[in-house]
């Protein structure tokens, strides 16, 4: 029997929160669970792929290649209930972005082809996925403003403020992310990220353990 997971999982990932649980049930049945090594690509730009990834557990990263000068682009980090390759649902076109693992990770899959027969049968699911596509698209334009109009060191700072979440132990820390990651996020030069992440460090706001950055306390709003 092929590993599915439960839907209580499902009713966590934003995209699926408001859908009734007797179809979180039906579309829990239609998953499969895959496992990849860190340094994986899961999807790669241009591949004609059709399926929606959720994160079960794992850190990966969506870039994209600039073709002129050849660096990477990071558009996103993704973490636990996050999800990726939602276009695949609507339509067929090759994936705009590719998704690289940062460790090993796991992902529940969903095939386009059976969550939309899924959807055809029940097309009232439909409205209680486009609150979230549209809070997506929402978030991606308030992305693009902040590249637009913040410094780098705010760019830096949003970032930061964004990645860091709260563990067990109260303390508010980053995935793992080296200097060019977060380089490549926020459109800078990683010596001006290391510039900035050591006086974050000398002013005690920030410490860096094993490329985790751990946030003392709010960060100053300018630098």
């Amino acid at each position: 029997m092929k590993p599915t997971v439960s839907e209580l999982f499902l009713k966590h990932v934003h995209l699926f929160s408001s859908i009734p649980d007797e179809h979180l049930k039906e579309i829990q049945k239609l998953t499969t669970i895959r496992s990849f090594k860190k340094n994986t690509f899961i999807v790669t730009q241009g591949d004609d792929s059709q399926s929606l990834y959720l994160v079960l557990s794992g850190h990966l990263k969506v870039i994209v290649n600039d073709e002129d000068s050849g660096k990477e682009i990071i558009l996103k980090f993704l973490h636990h209930n996050d999800y990726f390759g939602e276009l695949a649902l609507f339509d067929s076109a090759p994936r705009s972005a590719s998704v690289l693992t940062l460790e090993e990770t796991q992902v529940v899959l969903l095939p386009a082809g059976h969550f939309m027969a899924y959807l055809n049968k029940h097309p009232q699911i439909a409205l209680s996925i486009l609150p979230s596509l549209a809070n997506r698209t929402r978030m991606l334009s308030e992305h693009i403003y902040k590249l637009a109009s913040l410094d780098t060191y705010g760019r830096v700072a949003d970032l930061l403020r964004d990645q860091a979440k709260k563990d067990a132990a109260g303390i508010y820390k980053t995935p793992k992310m080296t200097h060019q990651d977060i380089a490549n996020a926020v459109g800078a030069s990683r010596e001006m990220v290391t510039k900035i992440l050591k006086e974050l460090k000398v002013g005690k706001y920030i410490d860096i353990v094993n490329k985790q950055i751990i946030v003392n306390r709010d960060l100053p709003k300018y630098w």
